[in-house]
């Protein structure tokens, strides 16, 4: 049993009645069930997000001792995972709403914090957990954030190489660099970090697996492909030391995040990630468009007909 948390599930009421609304700070995991290859099971992503939870949780009990952490159970729930055999995909706007309702009742219940760790980088629903962050905090005067898009986008695009690099005491190549930025799915940073979670779940093919490669348009598509095995990067290049350098350096900007949250600073938008900013991605993307062509054709009507 971690020291550093509660259960939400082996909690009653009057124990929850108890807590400073203030100085509460509930945690829920995210994460859909989804292929990840030949090498690497289902649960992926949940095991990612609960992993950096505790990570977080236990830097927060130890900066901020006075706070009392409470841990929801993981959602096994998310969208825009590769359309596979095991990949269960929920809605956008499923999840979106799911998230809200955890969040709702405690809102009501007049506490105020909720921080949400994700381990799926689906776009979209990257942006659903964050809308949901958004509405719930305006809504019901709380404060709720899910940083892990912003964290992930500036890994991805190569922000914090030169971290990775001092922790783990050696200099990527220009061609490692350019590979690190090309890895998307059950390749060189998910091997690595199921080898430091769970090596016992993670298949000894990834050794042999070659870099597997698809275009933006076809990645788009979020379909299998003659020759696709499920993975996109470089499963063969992982190691437990990328992995636990990746992690020290996230866990890190998380956490510089989470001092600015805790003080009572609005960190909405910094804490969001880029693709927050694009409609296409928000989960009321398709009615507003076809609200807006609904419109545009009684107007059009109208005008002809009066």
């Amino acid at each position: 049993m971690n020291p550093d948390f509660l259960s939400f599930e082996d909690l009653s009421y009057p124990e929850l009645e108890k807590m400073d609304r203030n100085k509460t700070v509930f945690v829920l995991s995210v994460g859909p069930l989804e292929e990840h290859g030949p090498h690497l099971p289902f649960g992926v992503d949940v095991f990612v997000a609960e992993f950096m939870a505790e990570k977080l949780m236990t830097a927060i009990k130890k900066n901020y001792p006075d706070f009392t952490i409470i841990k929801f159970p993981p959602l096994y729930i998310g969208s825009g995972g590769i359309r596979w055999l095991g990949t269960i995909n929920s809605k956008q706007r499923t999840m979106r709403k799911v998230v809200e309702d955890y969040c709702r009742h405690l809102g009501r219940h007049g506490f105020k914090y909720v921080l949400i760790s994700n381990g799926h980088g689906g776009l979209g629903h990257v942006v659903a957990l964050e809308e949901a962050s958004r509405r719930c905090s305006r809504k019901y005067d709380m404060s709720i954030i899910s940083p892990s898009g912003r964290v992930a986008f500036d890994l991805l695009t190569g922000k914090y190489i030169s971290e990775v690099e001092e922790q783990m005491n050696h200099k990527f190549s220009a061609e490692e660099i350019e590979m690190l930025k090309t890895d998307h799915h059950a390749g060189w940073w998910e091997t690595a970090v199921m080898l430091l979670m769970k090596p016992h779940l993670v298949k000894e093919v990834f050794k042999e697996l070659k870099p597997y490669h698809l275009t933006q348009v076809q990645r788009a598509m979020n379909k299998k492909y003659p020759g696709d095995q499920g993975y996109r990067g470089y499963p063969a290049m992982a190691t437990k030391e990328y992995a636990q350098a990746v992690v020290e350096v996230m866990v890190k900007h998380t956490m510089d995040l989470v001092a600015e949250w805790l003080k009572g600073s609005d960190i909405t938008k910094k804490a969001s990630s880029p693709l927050y900013k694009m409609l296409f991605f928000r989960t009321n993307f398709d009615r507003t468009i076809i609200l807006s062509l609904l419109s545009l054709l009684i107007i059009s009507i109208y005008l002809i007909f009066s």
